[in-house]
């Protein structure tokens, strides 16, 4: 029998590679393996696209999926067969839920194999079940580079997301030599982004309810800064209400007190109109109060899946929020004059930030204090803010961040989870050189995370590593079913004794430790402007947390 030439069993991988890089692909995350190698040596020897090595599986989907968010193009995700798909499943979710471009390239032992007691062999074909744009079997077919180009576009358009194409890899699968790798040429054209028109009808319903609407108001979820959109809400002078990731603070009249904001006894914050964009909110004392109140009309402007937490919709726009508000401007759509209600929004802000300033100041240091501390001194330009969950997104929602500065705020809030916090922020900074990038993120999360540091590649020297270390899950503490269990909290709140410092040194990564808030405040404008990667250790205590945070919660502001 003749020996198989590699080549006849690799080379439509090859021509995968091609596909991805005329699609825009630049970034491809190869995590090591053997039934990958054509997959690893491809990518790696394309010219066009950086390979970024790393070797936890979990970590590298997210630091792919921080690439693909900061520079807003698909990213490659490679890993061999077996469990290791399996790894990449909660960035995948994640993807699907912040609409991020992530391309899952999984190799596959040959479909003969599977239940076999064959090793690494799973089965992989629906490994993320619902959680993609879409998912392929990519065979040795003529026809197969066809529908990997259908998939791969689905990534992108209409609405970006995750897609997985499944590679089954038969031996003989190295090739002999770099130069036998050829990458063919193909007549491909990048997909082009596609904006759905918005039907005459539903503007002739707007115009008809901006007759009567006495209160407009729209509710931002989170979203990525856009100056354009911003100024566009601002012009037609449309009260603004978002957290602190809807990254609406550039907008001066934007109201971002959400979490003390709304009376949920009292609906005279109830609109008439109420529009929302974006995705998720932070904000249960926001959730509470619509799905209490709930407008007489919700529309939703945005692409893709849409939810409806508040339970209240009554109208779905597919639209790109900037076209829509764009086009209003155009039509010159009229409104019933908001300065009424906006003094009467602004009023309810300055009662609100006036107490959440009074219950945050203070002189112990908790995580309270040491956020406020970090948001006042964040550098006015080229900064991107990442918060870590569960707490420091929840407490950093309680802090305006200043008008005057273009920070833009990341978190993983599709899913909320902390798995994958410090790789994600890596990911930024791998992919934004130019930008500091400075992560807020519990230890919990770090520790969980920590892989996020292992890189076979250069390690970003642009991340700022802020670890707030209360010893435990210091969120359980503040929620009275967990902290009631007496002698079984302590399987609620993980208590721990752990520094970060030699995680810091295993790393090579310099390391800080504020114990106190006058240290921290010294510390910060040197840290957070220091031209090197590094990490900064806060020791907070939970119960300055739990004080604070019933101090916020205890009363009704009036």
């Amino acid at each position: 029998m003749p020996a198989i030439n590699p080549m006849d069993n690799i080379q439509h991988i090859f021509n995968l590679v091609e596909l991805c890089a005329c699609k825009g692909v630049r970034h491809a995350i190869l995590c090591p393996g053997s039934r990958c190698a054509p997959l690893l040596v491809g990518f790696g020897k394309h010219k066009h696209i950086e390979t970024i090595s790393v070797t936890d599986e979990r970590s590298a989907g997210f630091i792919g999926l921080g690439i693909a968010q900061q520079t807003n193009s698909p990213v490659v995700l490679v890993c061999t067969s077996g469990t290791a798909g399996q790894n990449f499943a909660p960035a995948v979710t994640e993807a699907f839920y912040q609409n991020v471009p992530l391309i899952v390239l999984t190799a596959d032992r040959p479909a003969e194999w599977i239940d076999q007691w064959d090793g690494q062999t799973i089965h992989q074909q629906t490994l993320y079940g619902e959680h993609l744009r879409a998912q392929l079997t990519f065979q040795q077919r003529d026809h197969s580079l066809k529908q990997a180009e259908s998939i791969i576009d689905q990534s992108m358009i209409p609405t970006p997301g995750p897609i997985h194409i499944n590679i089954p890899i038969s031996k003989p699968f190295y090739p002999q030599g770099l130069k036998e790798i050829v990458f063919p040429t193909l007549n491909i054209i990048p997909p082009k982004e596609t904006n759905p028109e918005i039907p005459e009808e539903s503007w002739e319903a707007l115009e008809a309810l901006l007759k009567t609407a006495d209160k407009l108001l729209v509710v931002a979820g989170q979203q990525t800064l856009d100056e354009k959109l911003l100024a566009d809400i601002s012009q037609l002078k449309i009260p603004l209400i978002g957290d602190l990731i809807s990254n609406i603070h550039t907008n001066k009249h934007a109201i971002q007190t959400t979490d003390a904001f709304f009376d949920l006894e009292n609906d005279n914050m109830r609109p008439d109109l109420l529009i929302t964009i974006g995705r998720s909110v932070i904000s249960e004392n926001l959730k509470r109060y619509f799905r209490k109140h709930k407008p007489a009309n919700h529309w939703h402007i945005g692409t893709g899946m849409v939810g409806d937490p508040f339970q209240s919709l009554t109208q779905i726009i597919q639209a790109n929020p900037n076209s829509f508000f764009k086009i209003w401007l155009q039509r010159g759509l009229k409104i019933k004059n908001q300065n009424k209600w906006q003094d009467q929004l602004n009023q309810r802000h300055q009662q609100v930030y006036k107490h959440i300033s009074a219950s945050i100041h203070d002189n112990s240091l908790n995580q309270f204090t040491a956020i406020q501390a970090i948001v006042n001194a964040l550098p006015h330009e080229n900064t991107t803010l990442h918060l870590g969950n569960s707490m420091p997104v929840r407490v950093a929602n309680y802090i305006d961040l200043n008008k005057d500065k273009t920070t833009e705020v990341f978190s993983n809030r599709g899913t909320s989870g902390i798995d994958g916090t410090l790789s994600t922020a890596v990911g930024h900074a791998l992919a934004q050189a130019n930008q500091t990038h400075i992560l807020i993120i519990g230890d919990l999360a770090f520790f969980y995370d920590r892989n996020g540091l292992w890189l076979n590649h250069r390690f970003p020297s642009n991340l700022k590593i802020i670890v707030l270390n209360n010893s435990g899950g210091g969120i359980f503490t503040l929620l009275p079913g967990p902290s009631d269990q007496d002698e079984l909290f302590s399987l609620f709140n993980t208590p721990h004794q752990r520094s970060v410092k030699l995680a810091a040194e295993e790393f090579s990564l310099r390391y800080f430790l504020a114990d106190s808030l006058s240290t921290l405040e010294k510390l910060l404008a040197s840290f957070l402007t220091s031209s090197e990667s590094a990490i900064l250790e806060i020791t907070v205590q939970s119960k300055d947390d739990k004080r604070i945070f019933q101090i916020l919660n205890s009363e009704t502001i009036k």
